[in-house]
């Protein structure tokens, strides 16, 4: 199954935010509940935590470019 890891709104005026930093990459087991990403919006770093156990199969969305709130940053193989 393939679960998609999304940008999360963290805001009532969160549009978009910077990737930091993703603590995994691709092809790395990844465990539920495990910080997968950093992430920067309204000058506040936020973590975004793995839904699943898995594989980070692919990274849609690099360190240092930003993404709007409900974009697809990467995917899980679980």
């Amino acid at each position: 199954m393939t679960i998609e890891i999304f940008m999360p709104k963290a805001g009532a005026m969160m549009q978009e935010a910077t990737i930091n930093k993703w603590l995994k990459r691709e092809g790395e087991k990844v465990t539920e509940g495990e910080i997968l990403i950093e992430i920067e919006a309204e000058k506040t770093t936020m973590e975004i935590e793995s839904p699943v156990s898995g594989i980070l199969s692919e990274i849609f969305v690099d360190d240092g470019d930003e993404a709007e709130v409900g974009t697809v940053l990467g995917l899980i193989e679980g």
